[in-house]
């Protein structure tokens, strides 16, 4: 229990720290810049928070914790690129399909951002906990 839990914990900080970097340099410019008249001022905290809970607890569900018990990283790394492309590839086309000011701009550089950092959090929170260096 106490590893599932060191589990979440590594992925979690890892996931919010590169996104908070990722949305500030990344994908608020973008936004910003195609959408900008619908982005919330203040930013509503406490869906972001809901979404993030969630979203690593799914990562971990389903791709981290069976890496961990196979000491393998790279499934990890691997699983997590699938389901990061998976969830905010959905995301993105289905604004891009539905809300005319969206763009491919917006779908790609969110994509592959997502894509990254759902990939490279289980990978870096399965290393931090299974001690291995790669």
């Amino acid at each position: 229990m106490l590893q599932a839990i060191l589990l979440y914990a590594a992925t979690a900080a890892i996931f919010l720290l590169l996104d908070v970097l990722g949305i500030r340099f990344l994908i608020r410019p973008v936004f910003e810049r195609n959408v900008g008249h619908l982005l919330a001022e203040p930013l509503r905290l406490g869906p972001a928070a809901l979404f993030y809970l969630g979203y690593v607890a799914g990562l971990v569900w389903l791709v981290s914790w069976p890496a961990l018990r196979a000491n393998d990283p790279v499934h990890a790394l691997i699983g997590g690129l699938v389901l990061g492309l998976m969830c905010y590839c959905t995301y993105e086309m289905t604004n891009y399909a539905t809300l005319a000011d969206w763009s491919w701009e917006q779908v790609i550089i969110d994509g592959l951002w997502g894509t990254f950092l759902t990939g490279f959090s289980a990978w870096v929170g399965v290393l931090a906990v299974s001690g291995r260096s790669g």
